[in-house]
């Protein structure tokens, strides 16, 4: 792992919503809600983000954290490693829609990173499924190739979990984005807290690893692959 220093530049990278990994097709669930009525104002909003935090956000940040544990144990079987923990987030995605874009979102990071930081963990990753690994394990591998720690990967994926659906609320009904950027900002303790939780579950056993969901959002992920004129994939 690289110090505080040499990471922040990856950190960095992997944060921002231009590195080209295709999150910026997806509104993780938000779109579905706007568009049925769920969310109507940034009340609304903040209510469906802290939501998905504690739910989604959680259970992946602590695949993520997990993933990055168990390849820094010495002696560890990297593609055992990797199998298992895909295994344990294929368990926590129960509906079509959101393995696939999982998978899709996993398979493209792992793709990206390969340019950037070259690493056999990568080649082990592209293994691990032939539609790719899920998001989480691959953003855990890639922030291993990085020089990340547990910590880093998880506050990241929670980074992602709150950012994704507040900026697609600008693109889909031109809330205001200076109200959203102050209220991204408000998540700051609770991704801390996630984070924590995550880390904490991350050396468990993976079947005691967070696992809340959000059956009206994987309900309204599977009508919103049937409507023809969307913005978003998810």
């Amino acid at each position: 792992m690289g110090d505080a220093m040499t990471s922040l530049p990856a950190l960095l990278l992997l944060a921002d919503g231009r590195f080209p990994v295709g999150g910026h097709a997806h509104s993780a669930g938000i779109e579905a809600a706007i568009s049925d009525g769920r969310i109507a104002d940034l009340d609304d909003i903040e209510a469906f983000v802290a939501g998905r935090l504690h739910t989604t956000g959680l259970s992946e940040a602590a695949l993520a954290a997990a993933t990055v544990w168990r390849l820094g144990m010495p002696g560890v079987a990297v593609a055992e490693v990797l199998k298992a923990v895909d295994a344990a987030a294929e368990a926590r995605l129960p509906v079509a829609p959101l393995r696939a874009a999982s998978r899709r979102l996993g398979r493209q990071l792992i793709r990206v990173a390969g340019s950037c930081w070259p690493d056999p963990i990568l080649f082990e990753l592209a293994g691990v499924h032939p539609d790719g690994a899920h998001q989480p394990v691959a953003l855990g591998g890639v922030a291993v190739a990085a020089g990340l720690d547990s910590h880093q990967a998880a506050v990241l994926t929670l980074h992602h979990a709150v950012t994704t659906p507040i900026q697609a609320a600008i693109k889909i009904a031109g809330f205001d984005p200076f109200a959203l950027a102050a209220m991204t900002v408000r998540f700051t303790e609770s991704i801390r807290r996630c984070a924590e939780v995550a880390c904490a579950a991350a050396s468990g056993p993976l079947a005691s690893l967070p696992c809340a969901a959000g059956p009206l959002v994987e309900i309204a992920a599977i009508r919103h692959e049937s409507v023809a004129h969307r913005l978003f994939a998810t």
